[in-house]
């Protein structure tokens, strides 16, 4: 009987810690690896041409690589996902992520590209677009162009 008393007194105390456990859950969802909270924030996003504009390439089949540099400054700690996409397709290409501290930072990612070049082409255009999905930014580079070689 006294086994029996000691059950059913123990029962609502282990029913009140199960339900406190999905309010926990949520907790951890908010908090990094580590235990911190993600307060990351990107305060500027930027695409850079790293070839200068009016270089000449050859055009003879063969794609033409275009590099280019994604900036991203933030503050506070946590981590950026990104991944870039290429002229018009909505394909993933690179994705990746970037740890910053507590402090305001910039971090830069490379991205080079291989663009079609056919032959007797007169120009090679395209252009890149930074995204980093969590933070909802998406940063466009400039169309650029480069003449093919005569």
């Amino acid at each position: 009987m006294r086994r029996r008393h000691l059950m059913l007194f123990a029962a609502p105390l282990l029913a009140s810690s199960v339900a406190l456990a999905p309010g926990h859950a949520a907790q951890a969802a908010t908090d990094g690896p580590s235990g911190v909270k993600q307060a990351v924030k990107v305060t500027k996003v930027e695409v850079v041409t790293l070839l200068k504009a009016g270089e000449t390439v050859e055009c003879n089949g063969t794609p033409v690589a275009m590099a280019f540099d994604g900036k991203i400054t933030a503050t506070g700690p946590g981590t950026v996902r990104y991944h870039w996409t290429v002229n018009t397709s909505r394909t993933r290409v690179s994705p990746g992520s970037l740890a910053f501290g507590a402090s305001t930072s910039t971090k830069v990612v490379l991205q080079v590209v291989d663009m079609p070049a056919p032959r007797n082409a007169k120009a090679v255009t395209g252009y890149v677009t930074l995204h980093l999905p969590d933070q909802k930014k998406s940063v466009r580079s400039e169309q650029v162009t480069f003449p093919c070689k005569k």
